[in-house]
């Protein structure tokens, strides 16, 4: 209890219930910081040990804050900790700013999702690829292309012949199969249409409207020492060597920071200019229902339901829908709460970003080893779990 003497002026009184209700505020916020870094802690720090990762980066957007946490180094050479500067690959998390680059020249006329490889390709015309449109590329329903090119595909030359000679074993549109090829040409026409090259399509114009400062398909030579070095499974320093359409499919590096302002701006779309907040709502649209999973297929993104389970979210990484063949239908409804999430691997980098709009939560996990997608989501979506299950602790 508080006992205020009669003689303390107005002004005074009010200084000290200002000065008492900033200092409640501080103690809550400090709370608040580490009920977060306790979740984030409690559910990643293991896997770290489990499989011998070197640094880790660790951000969760709730409440409309946004904490980040950082734990090991970048490199064992230069034993340079984790920090804010820290670039790591993406992977396939790629993807979504493919989806974007699509769904942006999609929104000025510059492409259709129904159009087909041979308008911006005349070389494919007659070919069997032709037959499937953009939509399906973005979405890898195009029938069977495999997850990756064949070994001898390397120059331009030799994809090209690659998807010159391509035969069809379904039908476009009735069966996923996860593919860097199917998304690497249609990042490839998506920016031949935007007379660009697709390197410059996200570092000159995507990333800049998304004010992503710090992330790059290119590292430039002023950021190197920041680029951390990958870990393979011999825990031998690795980074990812280009590769037929690798810009497209997996070449993106990042920042934590700039990858949680990323999940900000698919979390509340009212920040992004007019231009990128459609973009980035149409890539929330999903497109097919892979069969007996609980996954619709976005662009970019991996959609389900909410609420959702850890399960659920597991399974749409099992072997099966990662590496198989899997009946879709056209998903024509759209759930009412939606959640996203996405993983990406390079030989020695993985990662990972969940968001869930309805709950106003988003999760990066960024880390220079490359570990099992099951353990990334369990790991996350427990953080979520943590946090929705003790209000308190956060609001």
């Amino acid at each position: 209890m508080i006992f205020i003497q009669k003689k303390m002026g107005q002004a005074a009184i009010m200084t000290m219930i200002s000065c008492l209700g900033m200092q409640l505020h501080a103690n809550e916020t400090g709370q608040n910081e580490k009920s977060i870094e306790s979740a984030i802690t409690q559910s990643f720090k293991p896997l770290m040990d489990q499989y011998g990762v070197a640094g880790m980066a660790i951000g969760v957007i709730y409440n409309g804050k946004k904490y980040e946490q950082y734990y090991g180094i970048q490199s064992e050479k230069a034993n340079k900790s984790v920090n804010h500067q820290t670039l790591f690959e993406l992977g396939s998390l790629s993807k979504t700013f493919t989806a974007i680059s699509g769904t942006y020249a999609n929104n000025l006329g510059k492409i259709s999702l129904n159009d087909h490889p041979s308008k911006y390709m005349p070389e494919l015309k007659n070919s069997e690829i032709d037959q499937v449109s953009l939509l399906e590329l973005l979405t890898y329903t195009s029938g069977n292309l495999p997850l990756q090119f064949p070994d001898h595909v390397k120059t331009d030359q030799q994809i090209l012949t690659y998807f010159k000679n391509w035969k069809m074993k379904n039908p476009p549109g009735t069966y996923r199969e996860y593919s860097n090829p199917s998304i690497g040409l249609f990042g490839h026409l998506t920016a031949k249409a935007m007379n660009r090259s697709f390197s410059s399509l996200l570092e000159q114009v995507i990333f800049p409207q998304l004010n992503l400062k710090n992330t790059y398909v290119n590292v430039p030579a002023e950021q190197k020492i920041n680029y951390a070095f990958g870990y393979d499974k011999n825990n031998q320093p690795i980074r990812v060597n280009p590769g037929p359409f690798s810009d497209e499919a997996y070449g993106v590096k990042s920042t934590l920071p700039d990858m949680l302002k990323f999940v900000s701006l698919n979390l509340n779309v009212n920040l992004n200019n007019p231009a990128m907040k459609t973009a980035i709502l149409d890539t929330h649209q999903g497109f097919f229902k892979v069969a007996d999973s609980g996954m619709t297929q976005a662009l970019g993104w991996e959609m389900f339901s909410y609420p959702t389970t850890s399960k659920t979210l597991q399974m749409s990484n099992s072997e099966q829908i990662l590496l198989g063949s899997n009946p879709v239908v056209k998903e024509l409804s759209q759930p009412k709460s939606k959640v996203f999430h996405k993983t990406g691997s390079t030989n020695g980098f993985g990662a990972y970003v969940l968001f869930i709009p309805q709950e106003g939560f988003g999760l990066v996990m960024l880390m220079n080893k490359k570990i099992p997608n099951v353990d990334r989501i369990k790991a996350a979506y427990n953080v979520f779990e943590t946090l929705k299950d003790n209000p308190h602790s956060t609001n």
